[in-house]
Parts: structure tokens; sequence; C-alpha cells
């Protein structure tokens, strides 16, 4: 069994899939680069996940923002069993409104409505180095988190969700503060989720607030704690595997 993932650079993504993480002859990735857009059902329907990491969604230009048929046509793939992996970053989604086409429209997708613009900041306890080096070791049961006993989630940002369905894979502590970039103030905000599950007729999407957290970096990416599993159990589920 092999798995085929598609990687979308037409959004101004700024998050590379993690291919050096995968074995060869498992994972086939594919692009569809930066001047390749828009996204449509055709150039989608023969893979099993789409990938969308980190877009820089920009207030005065339309390039990075989704179309009403890029919508639709990433409703229908994942509507019809395919999954979506999509991360965020410190920003999130730079306050740009739905109406705009901002990452907030596949929210009946991936169940979240906002993408704070911002930076997460864990309490001493619960935090590598620096507080925006999120440490979870007490996780919820979920095939994803199977033999997952820490996570390291660097730089990310939370979200706001639908109420209901939505599965809350990583949430913060209690003492989470929040530094919004729009003004720089730090406020307590914990807890939040960082990590989200959500079922769409039958696909799947999993939507997280840190890309960093892929890195080929042993101390906060994927060589950090178990992450690396964790990353292979997402791929896994996304595609019904476990």
């Amino acid at each position: 069994m092999s798995f085929r993932i598609i990687s979308d650079l037409s959004h101004n993504e700024q998050a590379e899939f993690p291919e050096f993480s995968l074995k060869e002859d498992i994972y086939e990735i594919d692009y569809i680069e930066k001047n390749e857009g828009p996204i449509d059902f055709d150039s989608l329907e023969s893979y099993d996940v789409l990938f969308i990491g980190d877009i820089q969604h920009s207030e005065d230009e339309e390039e990075d923002k989704f179309t009403r048929k890029e919508l639709k046509a990433i409703k229908r793939f994942i509507g019809e069993g395919g999954g979506l992996l999509l991360t965020s970053s410190p920003g999130g989604d730079r306050d740009i409104p739905m109406k705009q086409g901002s990452i907030r429209v596949l929210y009946n997708i991936t169940g979240v409505t906002r993408y704070w613009n911002g930076l997460v900041l864990e309490s001493k306890t619960n935090f590598l180095v620096k507080k925006y080096n999120l440490l979870f070791n007490e996780l919820p049961s979920h095939p994803i988190t199977k033999k997952v006993g820490e996570i390291v989630m660097p730089n990310s940002t939370f979200f706001s969700t639908i109420e209901e369905g939505i599965e809350e894979i990583i949430t913060t502590s209690g003492k989470t503060r929040f530094k919004y970039y729009r003004d720089e103030v730090k406020d307590q905000v914990g807890p939040v989720p960082v990590a989200v599950a959500n079922e769409f007729y039958n696909g799947r999407a999993i939507t997280i607030g840190s890309s960093d957290f892929m890195l080929e970096d042993e101390d906060f990416g994927l060589d950090a704690g178990d992450n690396l599993i964790f990353f292979e159990n997402i791929i896994k589920w996304l595609c019904f595997e476990i």
C-alpha cells in the first residue's frame, strides 16, 4: 500500500512537506507549484492527502486567497474520502476575513473558524528552553496519539473552532498566554487548542497551529520527543490506515 500526497504551494505557503521523514516506497509526494493554480478537483482526485502548510496571507493581494471554485474542489475531494493536513504558524490567518478567501473558508472541513494572529507562550513547566516551544505529555486517547508520550510544538498559534463534532487533539495548559501581533499585548488565554481533528462526510482533516514541528531538528522538530511518530500517525489516520 502506498500513499499519494499533494502539497499546495500556490497560496504563498511557507512550510514544506517533510519528505525526509517518510519512506520512499510508501509515500509519493507531488506539488501544485506557485504558478500552477488554481486548485481544481482533477488535480486532487488521484491523491490521498492534500497538504497546505503555513499560508502567509497578505492584506491587499488575491493570489494567496482561496476562490469559490477552489473551495468547491477541496470540499469535493475531502468529502469523497480524501484527507487534509493543514498547518499554521505564529500570525495564523493574519486577521484576513473569510469573505476575502482566507484559510477560514475551509472551516466546514477543518472545524477551525479562526487562526489567531500571534504566538502562544506557555508556563515554565510546559515548554522547552523558550516559552514558544510548547511541550505536551498529557494527550487524549486517539489513533494519532497512539504510542506518543511527548510532543513538542514550536512557534504555534491557537484556534477558534466550531462547537460540535471537532476533536481537540492537543490543548495548552490553563496558564497559557498569547502575544497578539497587532498590538504586542500579552493576555492569558489557556487552555486553547493547537491541534484538532475533524471529519467531513467521507473524509478527514487535521489542523495544527505549528509548522516548525515538521522541521529536521532534533531539539524542536520531527526528531524531538515523539513528533515523528505523531506525524506518521497523522498521515495514516488521514489515509484511513488507523
